[in-house]
């Protein structure tokens, strides 16, 4: 009958009740899970939970995957005691969906009610109460509803609500949860100007949200922006660079045989900068590229990016139809754990263009992250925040590279 009576002692306090056996409070459990999970909008998402999580992330790179373990860990907490809002930041690919998709299943496996949107699925929701409401059908209950759900899951924030109507009802529904203090997830690639102003202010009040940043999502050893991609960055190494040639005097050859040799040394034990001066042709590339490629080997990501085209692919990623968000971009490089950064000086000078490059410069100068940078002229010519960072003693080691043009030599006989 799906129920059990005591009637053996007659001191227990249950003697002679009725209570659901075992099998059928199992049973309701699964019913309400079942439930919950059907009315939740995880549909294919529910397989995702956090013991099919890789905890550390799919990056190669040991201070991400520390990261991303403790960021995912914060999740999985909050998945416990719901308390407030929560932001997961990431890139494409992650994992942001699949961590919100796993404190939603948690949740659900507790007997929590729990809805799970994205931002364009969530205005089809919206758009769906209208019509029957439009059409004379009982009103939809569902937006009621939502407003109070004890978890609300909202995925890809970051993507544009069109039209005025549906960003309205959006806004209702952020204010709402907000004045009420309901526990509500959200996931985006960064908090930006790309994101609608009023939702960026609460999700960056730490007050009433925690934000988790998942970080970096670089599966490959390598990423470039230019000409310089891995399969040109390979063919230079040290064991191809011609530190003797024809035209060179004896003290250039001496001079540039003794800098291949400290910058050997510094591939292998990396620490600081390198600052690679000197005229086109000169092997400043070529050095960069053969420490780059000992990095890749000893397992390190490395970034290379031409300074003109950085500053292009930057303009470029403002527009919404770009692969990779600016962003990204910038992110990648800030982070990266080794960054080559060629012909520093080259682009055209802009307010904009000084800003990003002492952004960047800065933030490498700050963390005194690994960077290689060549440049044609001096780092005197270079704005003055940017030129006081480079020739810092205790960072950086700047080096003039003093020979002809490379092109034009030949290996002695």
């Amino acid at each position: 009958m799906g129920f059990v009576r005591h009637t053996t002692n007659v001191q227990d306090e249950r003697f002679g009740r009725s209570y659901p056996c075992s099998c059928t409070i199992e049973r309701r459990k699964n019913r309400l899970t079942e439930t919950l999970l059907a009315n939740s909008g995880l549909g294919a998402l529910k397989r995702l939970n956090f013991d099919n999580l890789v905890s550390v992330g799919r990056t190669p790179d040991k201070t991400n995957q520390t990261n991303y373990e403790k960021a995912t860990q914060i999740a999985k907490d909050y998945s416990v005691a719901m308390h407030g809002w929560l932001v997961i930041l990431g890139e494409h690919g992650s994992g942001k969906t699949h961590v919100a998709a796993s404190i939603v299943n948690a949740a659900i496996a507790r007997g929590i009610p729990t809805m799970f949107f994205s931002v364009a699925d969530l205005v089809d929701y919206f758009h769906s109460a209208l019509n029957k409401e439009k059409n004379g059908e009982a009103i939809d209950q569902g937006y009621s509803a939502l407003l109070d759900i004890p978890l609300l899951v909202i995925d890809d924030c970051h993507s544009q609500i069109s039209g005025e109507w549906g960003q309205q009802k959006f806004d209702q529904l952020i204010n709402h949860r907000w004045n009420a203090k309901l526990p509500t997830v959200f996931t985006t690639l960064a908090l930006n100007d790309e994101l609608d102003h009023r939702l960026s202010i609460r999700l960056s009040d730490d007050r009433n949200t925690q934000i988790v940043d998942l970080g970096i999502w670089e599966t490959a050893p390598y990423s470039f922006i230019g000409a310089m991609d891995k399969s040109t960055v390979t063919k230079f190494k040290f064991e191809n660079f011609v530190s003797d040639g024809i035209g060179l005097s004896k003290t250039q050859r001496q001079d540039l045989i003794w800098l291949e040799g400290r910058l050997r040394e510094w591939a292998a034990q990396p620490d600081g900068w390198i600052v690679l001066t000197g005229s086109h042709g000169v092997g400043k590339t070529h050095l960069a590229c053969a420490i780059a490629n000992v990095r890749m080997e000893q397992g390190d990501r490395v970034a290379f990016a031409t300074v003109p085209d950085l500053l292009d692919h930057l303009r470029a990623s403002y527009k919404q139809d770009q692969s990779e968000s600016y962003d990204q971009t910038f992110k990648r490089l800030l982070e990266v754990k080794l960054l080559v950064l060629d012909d520093l000086g080259a682009h055209r000078s802009s307010d904009w263009a000084e800003e990003k490059i002492y952004q960047l410069i800065n933030h490498r100068y700050t963390t005194r992250a690994w960077t290689i940078i060549t440049m044609n002229g001096k780092p005197s010519d270079l704005e003055d925040r940017i030129a006081s960072r480079l020739t810092f003693t205790e960072l950086s080691e700047v080096y003039k590279v003093e020979a002809p043009d490379f092109r034009t030599l030949r290996p002695t006989s």
